[in-house]
């Protein structure tokens, strides 16, 4: 899978909190742990630039995520399976 983060999730997380983006789940937390000074403007709403700036961030952060989990499951080797005969 090779996972997105839209301007519009980063609206979304930014203004309710959490979202699911690719089947991973980002809180608004790590929206602000991105964001930089100078991204909101006088009503305290991101501005359309560090929305943009964030998403491509986040996607970064998503994509590493993901790449961390399947090196993850590489190296753990192929998964046990139990069979049982009386089935």
């Amino acid at each position: 899978m090779n996972p997105r983060a839209t301007p519009g999730d980063v609206a979304w997380i930014d203004a309710y909190g959490a979202a699911r983006v690719c089947g991973h789940r980002v809180h608004r937390q790590t929206v602000l742990d991105i964001e930089q000074s100078g991204d909101r403007d006088a009503e305290g709403r991101l501005t359309a630039a560090a929305r943009e700036r964030i998403a491509v961030a986040l996607t970064q952060r998503l994509r590493d995520a993901e790449a961390r989990s399947l090196a993850a499951w590489h190296a753990a080797g192929r998964p046990i399976v139990w069979h049982r005969p009386d089935i």
